[in-house]
């Protein structure tokens, strides 16, 4: 293990003790969760169950995401419920997620950015039924770049294996398209942003994308190994964010297969520095 602290998890999931409870009415109901979730093996986990993980010597906090939940009552009780849990543990970082066909989105949104939302994310705007180019979405982009909060997408791959969740997301084109118009505003493509990584090598790329970074979320699932290290030579380090995608992933297993290639400046700088200059933005 390299001598690196104050990691911090930029992407995990959690959800209210009830919803878990309750898992079976959430399949029936939300045909993106029952996706994800349909098989038994499947984890969900609560905020006791990502802080007991947390509270490892070299972790400082995690970013507590939303799931994409298509009716607005469900998502906006787990939105509470991250909120609610990040008051009384500052280590938590809550991203909401927000639905843009919901009636008066953009009012909840700024309802739950005033009660301390951080972010948004995971979006999966493909489950959701909305178009991430078009004017609506506009208005998600100025909502946060007046607030300074990162997007966090989930980027689904357009060939590979086929797996739950694999689609639903944001295309690779379609994140690179966004990052381009709106390149004040800091976003982040989940799952090594699904090739996006790729046509960063384009200098004129590379430029019009300042704030687009990408995590590594699920990276052991997805891609082979080296995956993280050739991430890195591909975009800059400044550019990558170690993610676990807890529960379905171990963070602590997770960060030793993401920095094992890696040199210990460039391991901090995935694994904290990088996190703390776009996710502590408001402290």
């Amino acid at each position: 293990m390299k001598d690196v602290t104050g990691v911090i998890d930029a992407h995990t999931h959690i959800f209210p003790p009830y919803q878990i409870k309750n898992r079976k009415k959430l399949l029936e109901i939300d045909k993106g969760f029952a996706e994800l979730y349909s098989d038994p093996k499947a984890r969900l986990a609560d905020a006791d169950q990502l802080l007991e993980i947390i509270e490892d010597d070299f972790f400082s906090g995690a970013v507590a995401a939303g799931f994409a939940f298509s009716e607005e009552s469900v998502a906006r009780a787990q939105n509470e419920y991250l909120l609610e849990v990040a008051q009384g543990n500052p280590s938590i970082i809550p991203f909401v997620n927000i639905n843009l066909r919901w009636d008066n989105w953009v009012l909840e949104a700024e309802r739950l950015l005033n009660l301390g939302a951080r972010g948004f994310g995971e979006l999966r705007p493909g489950t959701q039924n909305w178009n991430p180019l078009d004017v609506e979405a506009k208005r998600l982009y100025e909502l946060a770049n007046d607030a300074n909060v990162p997007l966090l997408w989930h980027s689904s791959e357009p060939f590979g294996h086929v797996y739950p969740g694999k689609m639903g997301g944001i295309a690779p084109d379609s994140l690179l398209m966004c990052a381009t118009e709106y390149p004040e505003v800091i976003m982040i493509g989940a799952h090594l942003g699904a090739g996006a990584p790729f046509f960063l090598q384009m200098p004129e790329i590379r430029r019009s994308l300042p704030n687009l970074l990408f995590d590594t979320a699920a990276a052991p699932l997805l891609y082979g190994d080296r995956c993280v290290a050739r991430l890195v030579d591909l975009v800059g380090v400044d550019r990558v964010l170690f993610a676990s995608d807890f529960p379905l992933r171990n963070p602590i297993k997770d960060f030793e297969l993401a920095v094992e290639d890696l040199s210990e400046k460039d391991a901090y700088a995935i694994g904290a520095l990088n996190a703390r200059r776009v996710l502590l933005t408001n402290d």
